[in-house]
């Protein structure tokens, strides 16, 4: 068992709203995770900020000039399912996971998500308030959960914010840019045998000119398609990763 003060992670940050002010997010992040240094809840940190170089290269220095932010251009490919396993690969501490940098997450939740990776190498963070979110983001969410939940015979509450051990996770070969990248590491690790903690997040309501393409039909189409191509290995085939040593 780890103490929260041996713990180091690794934030994953997918910026793919151009016209987003991402300064005062990172700002909110950086303060939130000086402050668990300094209360000894963590040993350490990086934010792996993913975004064009056009929008990096303006921020303020005191965040260019962090060695714990590092920016690595997002590139042609404005995916998150990219941009999370870019982030996996890259990834140098202990645990990672990825984080919203639109301050839709109230960040006090980082403690009692660090409180669980002290016992766990997989904690599901989910919206404890879903009204907090637009009715028909929420309705997508559920029913995303509920048909993968009853494909792998899973009981995860969300699967798009999770944290995992870091070395578990780099064992898991994504295949696809979609949002479902971020499904395939959670089914993965859960029906190998990682021991899963589930920790509720309070959502802050937010209203911006998101550039997601979550809903977008080519991106439905790939989705699902991953979907059952991860059902045939790991229902059908039956195949696993090793999680040993991860």
């Amino acid at each position: 068992m780890l103490k929260n003060s041996e713990i180091s992670l690794s934030l994953i940050v997918p910026v793919y709203d151009e016209e987003y002010d991402i300064a005062p997010c990172l700002g909110a992040m950086v303060r939130k995770l000086q402050d668990l240094l300094f209360k000894r809840k963590l040993a350490d940190y990086e934010l792996l900020v993913f975004s064009s170089y056009g929008k990096f290269i303006n921020l303020p220095f005191y965040f260019i000039g962090n060695k714990k932010i590092k920016f690595f251009e997002r590139g042609k490919i404005n995916k998150i399912g990219n941009m999370f396993a870019r982030g996996i690969r890259l990834a140098s501490s202990e645990y990672v996971g990825l984080l919203s940098p639109y301050n839709q997450v109230q960040l006090d939740v980082l403690e009692d998500i660090l409180n669980a990776l002290s016992t766990h190498n997989m904690v599901v963070a989910y919206i404890g308030n879903p009204s907090a979110r637009p009715w028909h983001r929420g309705v997508a969410s559920e029913f995303n959960n509920k048909i993968v939940n009853w494909l792998f015979g899973l009981n995860l509450r969300y699967y798009h914010l999770n944290f995992y051990r870091t070395a578990a996770v780099k064992k898991v070969k994504t295949t696809t840019d979609s949002h479902a990248a971020l499904v395939e590491a959670a089914v993965w690790l859960a029906k190998s045998g990682a021991n899963i903690a589930q920790v509720p997040f309070v959502m802050v309501p937010h209203n911006f000119k998101s550039k997601s393409r979550a809903f977008a039909l080519d991106n439905v189409k790939c989705i699902f398609k991953t979907y059952i191509r991860l059902f045939w290995k790991i229902m059908v085939l039956r195949k696993r990763i090793d999680l040993r040593g991860g």
